[in-house]
């Protein structure tokens, strides 16, 4: 394989996808010196919207070292306790979230996805990110990729990137694996304006109660996030907003509130994959990133945060290494193996908020009141993991 430069860097990389995990990915090459060419297929009405996303302690340890923390949380609202009640808005655990962050130095946020886009985007050399480029065609030709695109071929020389999310055509062309599989319920989500009390302006509320989940947190003083399942049968077929306020109609306010004063263009609702396959490595220099390497539900809230880990990773890998096969493994090693686990537990704890239980909603609330809080934070801390998971030292 081509052979990379402690000096120069990578000579070639292209990113197909220019989503959270290849914008992340491209920054940190930038940072190190190293330029990279992604190709979107969307055009940039995709940069916003789309809610918010919860950026756990080791993503924003990422974003310090990318030097764009602090700009990344300037419009968020840090998060520092997790709180359980039931549809009638009874406390049922609460939990402080400061040593879920143990080793990383770091707190949790939740942030604007559009604005973390946003930030990215302005950390990357003019030119990088080309937009409505889709990729419907790929293979390896000796020596190259063969990119299709627009109906043109084009030869790609170097690094080729899968960031292409849970539909990755790279995934399907290069390795030829399983289709994601529907998990059986739907997602829905939305911003609105809403100022909460001073108690909840660090907390996440998650209510259980039923069949799916209902959460809301702070999004800056004046707004709220709010994040909400529903058990559905048919992904082809979404359920509407009138659906869900029926599944939580007699719950306390202002759950009802927030899904109907939502915009409709602010309102997301989504049916929920995942795709726990591992790849393998190729004996060309190919590899996977994010959604399009470990696809997993939404259930731990940390499906953004394993794409931005392996931005970093895959960068520092490639721009330390002295070839591109032994990077790529080295960073496959690294990083596929414990983002399935996370996926796996996501897939569990899915299951367990999404079942109909013969007794209803007492057996799962009786489920969450039987374990202690210390043993709930430190399920938390194992998902979020430490720098050591990364491959960096300890302090």
């Amino acid at each position: 394989m081509e052979k990379v430069s402690e000096v120069d860097g990578i000579v070639s990389v292209t990113i197909i996808g220019g989503g959270i995990a290849g914008l992340t990915f491209a920054a940190a090459l930038a940072q190190r010196g190293a330029r990279a060419s992604i190709l979107e297929a969307r055009g940039d009405d995709v940069y916003r919207g789309g809610a918010a996303l919860a950026m756990a302690p080791n993503a924003m340890w990422v974003f310090r070292r990318l030097g764009l923390a602090d700009k990344i949380c300037r419009p968020g609202s840090r998060i520092d306790r997790y709180l359980f009640v039931n549809p009638r808005g009874r406390e049922l655990k609460s939990l402080a979230l400061s040593d879920i962050g143990h080793g990383w130095d770091e707190a949790a946020w939740a942030v604007p996805r559009a604005h973390i886009l946003d930030t990215l985007m302005n950390a990357l050399p003019h030119g990088t990110l080309c937009l409505n480029s889709p990729v419907t065609g790929l293979r390896w030709d000796h020596d190259a990729f063969i990119v299709e695109s627009q109906n043109r071929l084009s030869r790609h020389h170097g690094v080729l990137v899968g960031a292409d999310g849970i539909h990755s055509i790279v995934r399907q062309a290069l390795w030829h694996l399983p289709p994601p599989k529907y998990q059986g319920f739907f997602a829905l989500r939305g911003i609105v304006s809403h100022t909460l009390p001073n108690s909840h302006q660090d907390t996440v509320v998650q209510v259980w109660g039923g069949a799916g989940e209902f959460g809301y947190s702070p999004l800056g003083p004046d707004r709220v996030y709010w994040f909400a399942t529903i058990p559905w049968p048919d992904p082809n077929h979404p359920p509407q907003r009138e659906h869900f306020l029926r599944h939580v109609h007699g719950w306390f306010d202002p759950v009802k509130r927030f899904v109907e004063d939502t915009p409709d263009d602010e309102l997301l609702i989504h049916p929920i994959f995942d795709r726990l396959e591992p790849f393998s490595d190729r004996p060309f220099p190919a590899t996977l990133i994010g959604d399009a390497a470990h696809l997993m539900t939404p259930n731990t809230g940390q499906g953004a945060c394993q794409s931005i880990a392996d931005g970093w990773v895959l960068a520092r890998e490639l721009a330390t290494s002295r070839e591109v096969g032994a990077a790529l493994s080295s960073y496959r090693r690294q990083r596929l193996g414990p983002a399935l686990g996370v996926g796996r537990r996501s897939r569990q704890l899915g299951r367990i908020i999404h079942r109909r239980f013969p007794l209803g909603v007492a057996i799962k609330q009786g489920m969450l009141l039987a374990f202690p809080a210390s043993a709930v934070v430190g399920v938390m801390r194992e998902v979020v993991g430490s720098p050591a998971d990364l491959g960096e030292p300890v302090c």
